[in-house]
This record gives C-alpha cells, sequence and structure tokens, in this order.
C-alpha cells in the first residue's frame, strides 16, 4: 500500500465532521480547560514552581557562559557528563509540569519518581559516597568493551544505586527511625503510582466506580490528584535546588545575586514544606530533617571531582 492509499483509508474511517480523529478535539478543549483551572487555583504553587524553573534555566545559561569564556573546568573530567545530567533533569521535571497543566497530574507524579532518585545520587555524589561513573554504570568502559563487560556493568550499576540510596535515605544513612519510617512511606507512595496507577486508578476514577460521578475520559480537575502531585513536585524542586551550586565550575561562578536569589528560592520551598508540616502532615517533618542533615552541603559549593571514597 503506497503512503497516498494509507492516508485515504484512514481519513474515510476516522474523520469525525470532516476533522480527521474529531473525536480527540473535545480531549483538548478539556486539556487546555484544566490548566487554566490549576493555575487559577493554585497560583502560590505556580508562582514557585515557574520561578524554580526559571532559575534552573538561568544557571544553566550561567554554566554554558562560563565554559564559553573558560573552557571546560581543568582536572574535572565528569563535569561535561554531570552538566548533561542537570539538563536532562530540567527536561524531565519539564515533562511532569506539561503532563499537570494538561490535566495528568498522577502520570506527572510517577515520573518525579526517577528523579527523586536522580538528585539522591548527586547528593551522593556531592557527599562524597559514589560517582558518577559508579553510579551511571561506565566505570572502567572501554570502547571494545563486550557484551559481557555491559551485562557486568549493568549489575555493578545496580548494586550501586541501592548502596547508595542505603546511605542517603534507608538503612544505612543514620537518619532516626521514625523519620527513616515516614520517608520510606514517601517513596512507596511513588512506587504505588508508578506500578500499576494506583491512585490514577482510584483517585480519578472511584467516584463513578462508586456510583458517585460520571466518567470522564478526559482531565477531570480533581483536587485530591492535584495535591498530591504539587506536594511532590515541591519536594523534588527543593532537592533540586539545593544542587544547583555544584554546576559551579569554580568557588562563587555565578556571582553573589546569584547565591542570594537561590537562598530566597530554597527558603520558599522551605516554607512550602512547613506549610504541609502545620497540617500534621508527618512525611513534611521527616522530608525537612532530611533535607537539613542530607543535603546539608557548604555555602561555598562548587563543583569537584568526586572519588567516592
Amino acid at each position: 500500500m503506497n503512503v497516498k492509499d494509507f492516508k485515504k483509508r484512514l481519513e474515510e474511517n476516522f474523520s469525525v465532521n470532516g476533522v480527521i480523529g474529531g473525536h480527540l478535539q473535545e480531549i483538548l478543549e478539556a486539556e487546555g480547560q484544566y490548566g487554566e483551572y490549576f493555575c487559577n487555583k493554585f497560583h502560590g504553587q505556580s508562582v514557585l514552581i515557574d520561578s524554580f524553573q526559571s532559575f534552573y534555566i538561568e544557571t544553566i545559561y550561567n554554566a554554558n557562559a562560563w565554559i564559553g569564556k573558560n573552557g571546560l573546568p581543568k582536572n574535572a573530567p565528569n563535569y561535561a557528563s554531570i552538566f548533561l545530567y542537570y539538563i536532562i533533569n530540567f527536561k524531565s521535571f519539564r515533562a511532569c509540569e506539561n503532563l499537570l497543566l494538561k490535566g495528568y497530574p498522577l502520570d506527572g507524579y510517577a515520573l518525579l519518581r526517577d528523579l527523586k532518585d536522580r538528585a539522591l545520587f548527586l547528593g551522593a555524589i556531592i557527599k562524597k559516597i559514589t560517582t558518577f561513573p559508579r553510579i551511571y554504570g561506565y566505570e572502567n568502559l572501554k570502547e571494545a568493551s563486550t557484551k559481557k563487560d555491559l551485562q557486568n556493568n549493568m549489575m555493578k550499576r545496580i548494586k550501586e544505586e541501592k548502596r547508595v540510596l542505603s546511605e542517603m535515605i534507608r538503612g544505612n544513612s543514620g537518619l532516626p527511625k521514625g523519620i527513616q519510617t515516614h520517608l520510606q512511606k514517601w517513596e512507596k507512595l511513588f512506587n504505588l503510582e508508578v506500578h500499576g496507577s494506583m491512585f490514577t486508578y482510584f483517585l480519578e476514577g472511584g467516584d463513578w466506580l462508586r456510583g458517585g460521578r460520571a466518567l470522564s475520559i478526559g482531565p477531570d480537575p480533581k483536587e485530591d490528584s492535584m495535591s498530591m502531585y504539587m506536594n511532590r513536585a515541591s519536594e523534588i524542586g527543593w532537592l533540586l535546588t539545593r544542587l544547583l551550586p555544584f554546576l559551579q565550575p569554580v568557588k562563587d561562578a555565578f556571582g553573589n545575586t546569584w547565591s542570594q536569589r537561590l537562598n530566597v528560592l530554597d527558603n520558599s520551598f522551605r516554607e512550602m514544606e512547613i506549610s504541609l508540616s502545620k497540617l500534621n502532615i508527618k512525611i513534611a517533618d521527616a522530608f525537612i530533617y532530611f533535607i537539613d542533615n542530607k543535603f546539608n552541603f557548604s555555602d561555598t559549593l562548587h563543583y569537584f571531582e568526586a572519588t567516592g571514597n
């Protein structure tokens, strides 16, 4: 079948009122309305997250400008790889936000799980618990590596990830048992959505199953779903904010004004988490403790080559 006939057959079978895939139009309209509803309803959250994203972009621009002027930092073979990792993290966060604003907050919530792990890995590099090649699975690999070499390194990477997560937030973290319990719940909440879309199923469709409301195939604003996403997005945003100084190739590379504004953003995330704590949400208390004890980096933090020792 040639391309012309292929397209013609689809047009003949799937046009609605002269529009190919016409039933999708109502979904597109609902997605746009959802985004407007969210931004109007939760303006404070929108201001915080938009400020964070803009500052993150500015930080990337600052690093790129420094590199353009000075070249990659000397004796820092992993800086370029980590710089790229920061950019990928930003794109992933944007993907989560786009899902939220189109009406799929819990799908964005599921994607935040991977960002959570990546933030913890970067934190572990700064804490000198691991190295980027080790946690990313290419330590000691050569261009001529065999399939068996690649498989062995994959297994080493998985083992290293488990070790690092244990050191940062789980059994070997040194965090008080009560804090670990609430952080374990925090992590499990991500997993419930990643494996089986449990929250999407029950929060988005539970009312219909119970006969309480009509079934909607398109986005339907539900504040429980929005709140779940907002709480976790703020926490991941706070983690990523704490990591931004590590992109400075040398001490104070981005200047005092940048550092002052970083502190404003950091404090804003803290205030957001405190507001959850005031609602007696124990995960919020545990997360603040975690930030203050595991992401408590030096005020003079800038890039260095971690040895993992």
